[in-house]
C-alpha cells in the first residue's frame, strides 16, 4: 500500500502536465473545424491563416517541450521531497 501512496504524487503531476494537455489537443483537433469560418484560405503564409484544428495542433507542438521539461522538474522535486521526508521519519 505504501508503494501506491508514494507513486500518487508522480501520477498526479504527470497526469496534469502530460496526459491532460495531450487529451485536450487530441480532442480539440478532432472536434474543431478544419476550415476557417470567414472563408479565408487555410495554411500559413500568403495571407492565409491556419484552421482552428491546425492552430490547436500548432500550439500543442509549441507547448510539448515546455510541458516535458516541467514534468521532469516535477519528478525531481517530488523525489527530493519524498527522500527528505523519509530521512526525517523516526525508525
Amino acid at each position: 500500500m505504501n508503494v501506491f501512496r508514494s507513486c500518487l504524487p508522480y501520477a498526479l503531476a504527470l497526469g496534469l502536465l502530460w496526459l491532460v494537455p495531450a487529451v485536450l489537443v487530441w480532442y480539440l483537433s478532432g472536434s474543431l473545424p478544419t476550415v476557417n469560418a470567414n472563408g479565408q484560405c487555410t495554411g500559413i503564409g500568403f495571407g492565409c491563416a491556419p484552421s482552428p484544428a491546425d492552430t490547436v495542433m500548432l500550439y500543442g507542438m509549441f507547448a510539448a517541450p515546455i510541458l516535458f521539461l516541467l514534468g521532469m522538474a516535477a519528478i525531481v522535486v517530488i523525489g527530493l521531497a519524498q527522500q527528505r521526508r523519509r530521512r526525517r521519519e523516526p525508525k
